[in-house]
Formats: C-alpha cells, sequence, structure tokens
C-alpha cells in the first residue's frame, strides 16, 4: 500500500503548540512543559511536551503511527535543528544534503536547512520519541566560536546560508547525554529555577554534541590565499598607524575589503594573535612609552588611549604587562 504524503503544517502546527523549529519569542505554549495530545486520523497519536525560552525551543515528541506515511515541509526556516533520536525510525532528506539521514533509537545528528523542503518516512506502526532542540542561528554561531576546522566549516556555512549536518550520518548518544536528556524530562522544579536548570542542561547537552563532532583531531593550519595574505598586511600596516582610533570588525573588514571571517580567523593564522589583541598590544605598548619617556601622568596617559577613567586603563595596563603603570613611572624616575 502506498505511503500517504501529507504537509507537515496540517499535523505539526497544532495551534496553540510552536512548529518544532520555532524559537517565536511570541509563541505561546498550553500548559508548558506538560503533555499535550493530539490525534490525526492518517498519522496517529502525538504527544507534545514544548518549551520556549530566549533563542530556544525544547520538544519531547512521542508518535505511534498508524499508516506508512510521508511527511513533508516546504517552509523555510532559520533556525539549527538537532534531533536526539530515542525510539523507532526516522528517515528523512534534507533539501541541499548529500545524503539521507537515517535516526534510529539512540543516535543524534544536529541540521541546518535554510530553504526547507524536507521529506520524513516513517512506516506504519512505528513508536517514536524524539528529544527535539531548535536554536536560533545568531545564538548558536555565538555559542561555537572559531577555534577548530569543524567549526570553521559551520560558521562559514551559517554566514552563506548553506545547508549542513553536523556529521554525515549519525552518532550515538552517549550515556552522558541520555542523562542530561533524562533530567531535563523529569525536572520537577517550578518557575525561574526549573528555566535555568533546563537551560543549563541544554547547553551541556549542545557541547558534548558538538565535542563529538569535532572530533580528537586538533586544529590544523589552514591555507591563505595570497590575495587575502596581502590584504591582511595592509590591514596590519593601517593599524600600526591607526591604533588609536576604534573600529569594529565590520569597519576593519571595510577597509581590507575581506568578509569578518577571512579578517577574524585570517588575521590570527597569519599573525599569531587576533586583530583586537594586535590593537591593544599596540596601545598598551604605546603606553609605556608614554610612562617611560615623557612627564605625562598615568591620568594623561589614559586621556590618549581613549579612557574614560584612569582606573580602567591601570586595569588594562596591570592584565597586558603584569604591573601597574604607576610602576613603570617610578621606575623611570628611578632609572
Amino acid at each position: 500500500m502506498a505511503a500517504t504524503i501529507i504537509h507537515s503544517a496540517d499535523i505539526l502546527d497544532f495551534q496553540p503548540v510552536p512548529h518544532p523549529q520555532s524559537v517565536d519569542p511570541n509563541a505561546s505554549v498550553p500548559n508548558p512543559g506538560g503533555l499535550v495530545t493530539r490525534y490525526h486520523p492518517e498519522v496517529g497519536n502525538m504527544k507534545f511536551r514544548s518549551l520556549l525560552f530566549p533563542n530556544m525551543h525544547v520538544m519531547n515528541l512521542h508518535w505511534r503511527s498508524q499508516k506508512d506515511v510521508i511527511l513533508y515541509d516546504s517552509s523555510s526556516v532559520d533556525t539549527i535543528n538537532i534531533n536526539f533520536h530515542l525510539a523507532g525510525r526516522l528517515d528523512t532528506t534534507f533539501l541541499g544534503l548529500s545524503r539521507d539521514l537515517n535516526m534510529t533509537a539512540g543516535r543524534h545528528n544536529l541540521v541546518f536547512s535554510p530553504e526547507g523542503g524536507d521529506i520524513n518516512r516513517v512506516a506504519a506502526n512505528e513508536s517514536l520519541e524524539m528529544f527535539h532542540l531548535s536554536l536560533d542561528k545568531t545564538f548558536f554561531s555565538g555559542l561555537l566560536g572559531c577555534d577548530d576546522r569543524w567549526s570553521e566549516r559551520v560558521q562559514e556555512n551559517l554566514m552563506h546560508d548553506r545547508p549542513f549536518s553536523g556529521i554525515a550520518g549519525t552518532v550515538e548518544i552517549t550515556p552522558r547525554m541520555q542523562g542530561l536528556i533524562r533530567d531535563v524530562k523529569q525536572t520537577c522544579e517550578a518557575g525561574a529555577v526549573r528555566n535555568l536548570m533546563i537551560q543549563s542542561k541544554i547547553l551541556e547537552l549542545l557541547a558534548l554534541q558538538i565535542e563529538q563532532f569535532r572530533g580528537p583531531q586538533r586544529p590544523q593550519a589552514v591555507a591563505i590565499p595570497a590575495a587575502d595574505k596581502e590584504k591582511l598586511h595592509q590591514l596590519k600596516c593601517f593599524l600600526d598607524k591607526h591604533f588609536l582610533d576604534e573600529y569594529s570588525l565590520s569597519e576593519l573588514s571595510r577597509i581590507c575589503l575581506l568578509n569578518e571571517f577571512k579578517v577574524k580567523k585570517g588575521f590570527k593564522e597569519l599573525f599569531g594573535t587576533t586583530v583586537f589583541g594586535y590593537l591593544r598590544k599596540l596601545r598598551m605598548d604605546y603606553a609605556e612609552r608614554l610612562l617611560l619617556d615623557s612627564s605625562r601622568s598615568v591620568e594623561e596617559v589614559s586621556d590618549l588611549l581613549g579612557y574614560e577613567h584612569a582606573q580602567h586603563f591601570s586595569i588594562a595596563f596591570k592584565k597586558y604587562r603584569g604591573i601597574n603603570p604607576s610602576s613603570v613611572r617610578t621606575r623611570r624616575m628611578l632609572a
């Protein structure tokens, strides 16, 4: 018998239950954290527990299928979607990914598929359970950083809105991950305490997942194109002359005609420090020269470097050089 083909909006948009891939802060959740049950004559029984936090949507879904079903979704999404598959089998095709994700019990993966168009296939009489997370794209990018090859690949894909999965295929849910999922499902605290506990466990769960995706490989140097190297050297020369001015990453990017990712990663790869770390070095070295070679006070040097309060300058200088600026002045006078 042919599978029943249904648009997921007809199944998953049980108002007022939010779509699993939504992180809309204005969406309402009836009985937050409580069980919501729905039945569809073609799809079968579904039970949801859904929680919305800033930048994050957590849903625990139980589904007992009634017939062979193909669910398709044509809506575009701007979220990172993670499935910790706890029971049953779900086979999904994502637009833009080269292979299907065949989710079985005890496996997980992460997907970014901005154009939507995913197709989910479920056999009749299948009992599924999914612990599903949706994260705001910008929020996820900020958490991830860019310190290894896996993270670099993900950040590039996010910047260009290219679909990707965390890893080819799926990965095993570890006992520690299972414990965190169980803790979230069984949390009995109320109010703000519960919200903080759940969000902290979700972030820990995400950290464990990313650690698996990254693997044991050490970060490797990435070749920088000659044209990009020349632009980064020009940027370094520019900073050498204008280090007392304030710049954002986007402004520096426009100055050297490279995107922010290349400025951030390429500068560190080429010069061994971040672009803002280099600016800090130039400013603190200049401050030390002023303290050693002139009669300016600490307050005057602080003003020259653009600090509103001399105390803030003193803290920054000590963090960089390991001594207070006043000690530098004392050393100059005793020399």
